[in-house]
C-alpha cells in the first residue's frame, strides 16, 4: 500500500490562507487574468475569421468557395454589432476587432499583474512581521540552540521563496491555466475528435510532474539550509571583523564561505538540472500530440469538413498550447521551493513561546528574594547546572556572586529574570513565587547591565531612552547620563545626544558603550539591579570614576553583582562563592576572609595577577 504524504499539500493550503485574506484583490486579479486569456483565444478566432475573409476576397469568380464562418467569437460579435457582414466590409470589422482584442488583452494583463503584485507585497509584509513578532516572543533557549544567520535567512530568503509560491505561481496557474482551458475548449468547439489527442497526454504529464515534485522539495530544503550557512558565516565575519584581522582568520573565514557557497551552488545546479530535464520532457509529450494532430489534419477526409480559417485556427491554437503547458510545468519548482520555505516558516510560527502563566503584578517591588533548594539544568540536557541553592536577600541589599568561569553565576541570574525556568525548589520575590508574576511585570522590576553590551544603530538619546523608556524627556536622559559619568563625553560629540553611534555602537569606545548601557539602567529606575561585569570594559581610572556612580545607583535597590574583579564586591552586603553550580561559601567580605576558604584563594590569586 502506497503511503501518501499530505504534509506538503497542507502546508501549501495554509500558505494560501494568507493570500485569501486579500480575497477582493485576488478576485480582481483573477478577473484580469481570465480577461487576458479570453483575449488570447479571441485573437486565434479572429485569425481564422481573417483567413476565411481573405479567401473570399481573393476567390476567382465562378469558383466554389466556402462561406464566411458564421460561428465563433468574432462572428458572434461582428453579427451583433455590424449585422449581416459581407466580405467587402471586412476593412472595418477586422481592424476594429484587432484593436478591441489588444485593448482587452492589455487591460487584463495590467489588472491581473498589479492585483497579484499587491497581494505579493502584503504577503511578504505579513509573513515578515509575524516571524519577527514571533522572534520577540520565543524563549531564550530557542536562540541559544539556533544559528543567528539561519534565523535571519528565514525572514529574508525563505519569505521570498514563499512569495514565489504564494503569488507568482498562482498568477501563472491562473493565467496560463485559464489559457489552456480556453484553448482546449476552443479546440473542442472547432473539432472535438482532434482535440482528444491533446487530452491523451495529460495523464503522462501529471505523472512526470508528480515524480519531480518530491525531488524539488528535497533540494529546496537543502538550498535553504545552505543559504542559511552563507548568511551565518557572513554575519560572523562582519561582526567579528577585528578578531578576523588580528588573528589572521581571513583565509579561514574565506574558506568557510567558499564551502557554504559551493554547497548552495551545487544544490541550485541540482534544482536547475531537474527542472531542465522535466520541462523538455513535458514539451516533448505535448509536441508529439501536436505532431500527431497536424498529421491527421492533413488527411483529406478531415480537410473536407474544415474551412481554411478553421484549419488555421486549430493549428495555431494547438501550437499555442505548448507555451502555457511549459510554463505550468515550470512553476512546479517554484511551488516546491515555496512549500519547503513555508514549512520552515511555519515551524517557527508554531514554536512554543515563553511560558507566561503568571497573573500577579505589582507597581514597584521591594526587592526581597528567597532562594530555597533551587536546582536547574538546561533544556534537552541532563547535566545539572545549579544544585540546591539556598540563600535570601533583604530589600536594598547588594549580593555579589563570585567564582571561576562555568561555576553557574550567569545561570543563576538568568533564573531571576526568568530567561529559564528552574526544575526544583522555589524563588520568591516579596514572598510571591516569581512564576506567579507576569513576565512583563517581573522584568519591569529589573534593570540589567550585561557584559555583552547591546546598542542599536541609532542616536545616543534613543539608545538610553530605549523601548518603554522612549517617552522620557531629554532632561531625564541627561540626568541618567550624568550618574553614569557619560554626559561629559556625549556633550563633546558633534551632535551630542543625537549622535548616531553605528551598528552595535561601533563608533564608541568600549568604556563609552558600557556607560551608555549603565545610563539606560539608571533611567529605568527599577527596584532590582543586575550588574553582570558592568565595569569590564573600563580601565582602572574609568572603573574608579564610575564605581561611585554605581554605588549611588545601587542605594535602596536590591542588586546582584557578578564580577571577576573582587575589589568591586568587597562592599557587598552578602557574597556568594560558587563552584560547579553550588554555593561553597556565603557571607560578608570579612567573614569570608576569616574562613580562609575558596574566597580567599580567589582574592589572593587576583591580587597576584594584578601585581
Amino acid at each position: 500500500m502506497i503511503k501518501i504524504d499530505n504534509r506538503p499539500a497542507f502546508t501549501y493550503v495554509r500558505l494560501l490562507k494568507y493570500v485569501s485574506h486579500h480575497w477582493f484583490a485576488i478576485l480582481i486579479a483573477i478577473s484580469g487574468l481570465i480577461m487576458h486569456s479570453i483575449a488570447e483565444v479571441a485573437f486565434v478566432d479572429l485569425l481564422g475569421f481573417i483567413t476565411d475573409t481573405v479567401g473570399q476576397l481573393t476567390a476567382i469568380p465562378g469558383q466554389d468557395t466556402k462561406p464566411l464562418p458564421l460561428t465563433g467569437i468574432t462572428a458572434f460579435f461582428s453579427d451583433r454589432f455590424f449585422g449581416s457582414q459581407p466580405a467587402d466590409r471586412a476593412w472595418l470589422i477586422i481592424p476594429t476587432f484587432l484593436i478591441a482584442v489588444s485593448l482587452m488583452r492589455g487591460l487584463g494583463y495590467l489588472i491581473g499583474t498589479y492585483g497579484l503584485a499587491y497581494v505579493a507585497n502584503y504577503l511578504v509584509h505579513t509573513l515578515r512581521s509575524e516571524i519577527f513578532n514571533k522572534y520577540l516572543l520565543l524563549p531564550i533557549k530557542f536562540f541559544d540552540q539556533s544559528m543567528s544567520g539561519h534565523l535571519v535567512s528565514v525572514i529574508t530568503f525563505n519569505v521570498q521563496q514563499v512569495t514565489e509560491a504564494g503569488t507568482k505561481a498562482v498568477k501563472t496557474m491562473l493565467q496560463q491555466g485559464s489559457l489552456v482551458i480556453g484553448l482546449l475548449t476552443y479546440l473542442f468547439y472547432v473539432n472535438w475528435r482532434l482535440a482528444i489527442f491533446f487530452l491523451a497526454v495529460m495523464p503522462l504529464i501529471a505523472l512526470l510532474v508528480g515524480y519531480v515534485s518530491k525531488r524539488f522539495r528535497i533540494i529546496s530544503k537543502r538550498i535553504q539550509s545552505a543559504m542559511g550557512d552563507v548568511t551565518h558565516v557572513t554575519q560572523e565575519a562582519v561582526n567579528g571583523y577585528s578578531e578576523v584581522r588580528m588573528y589572521g582568520g581571513a583565509d579561514m573565514e574565506r574558506q568557510r564561505l567558499l564551502l557554504a557557497s559551493h554547497a548552495n551552488r551545487r544544490q541550485n545546479l541540482k534544482m536547475s538540472l531537474t527542472e531542465g530535464v522535466s520541462n523538455p520532457l513535458v514539451m516533448l509529450l505535448v509536441s508529439i500530440a501536436f505532431a500527431a494532430v497536424t498529421g491527421l489534419m492533413l488527411n483529406p477526409i478531415i480537410l473536407s469538413n474544415m474551412t481554411t480559417g478553421s484549419f488555421i485556427t486549430f493549428l495555431v491554437a494547438s501550437g499555442m498550447l505548448i507555451k502555457p503547458v511549459r510554463q505550468l510545468s515550470e512553476i512546479n519548482s517554484s511551488i516546491q521551493r515555496g512549500i519547503a520555505a513555508a514549512a520552515s516558516i511555519f515551524e517557527i510560527l508554531d514554536a512554543d513561546q515563553e511560558v507566561n502563566k503568571g497573573e500577579y503584578t505589582v507597581d514597584r517591588a521591594s526587592g526581597k528574594f528567597v532562594f530555597k533548594n533551587v536546582s536547574f539544568c538546561y533544556p534537552d540536557s541532563d547535566r545539572t547546572v545549579l544544585t540546591r541553592l539556598t540563600f535570601s536577600v533583604d530589600p536594598g541589599q547588594t549580593v555579589a556572586i563570585v567564582g571561576s568561569s562555568g561555576s553557574g553565576k550567569t545561570s543563576l541570574i538568568s533564573l531571576i529574570m526568568r530567561f529559564y525556568d528552574y526544575q526544583r525548589g522555589s524563588i520568591h520575590l516579596d514572598d510571591v513565587d516569581i512564576n506567579e508574576y507576569t513576565l512583563s511585570n517581573l522584568r519591569h522590576q529589573i534593570a540589567l547591565v550585561s557584559q555583552n553590551i547591546t546598542l542599536f544603530n541609532d542616536s545616543i538619546l534613543n539608545n538610553i531612552a530605549y523601548g518603554a523608556l522612549a517617552k522620557s524627556e531629554l532632561k531625564e536622559v541627561r540626568n541618567a547620563a550624568r550618574v553614569a559619568n557619560a554626559d561629559e563625553f556625549i556633550s563633546e560629540l558633534s551632535d551630542g545626544y543625537e549622535t548616531i553611534i553605528g551598528d552595535d555602537g561601533v563608533l564608541l569606545s568600549g568604556g563609552q558603550r558600557q556607560r551608555i548601557a549603565i545610563a539606560r539602567a539608571v533611567l529605568k529606575d527599577a527596584p532590582i539591579l543586575i550588574l553582570d561585569e558592568a565595569t569590564s570594559s573600563l580601565d582602572t581610572d574609568g572603573e574608579r570614576q564610575i564605581q561611585e556612580a554605581l554605588e549611588l545607583l545601587m542605594e535602596n535597590r536590591t542588586t546582584f553583582v557578578i564580577a571577576h574583579r573582587l575589589t568591586t564586591v568587597e562592599r557587598a552586603d552578602h557574597i556568594l562563592v560558587m563552584e560547579n553550580g553550588q554555593i561553597l561559601e556565603q557571607g560578608t567580605h570579612k567573614e569570608l576572609i576569616a574562613q580562609a576558604g575558596r574566597y580567599v584563594d580567589l582574592h589572593r590569586n587576583q591580587f597576584v595577577l594584578m601585581e
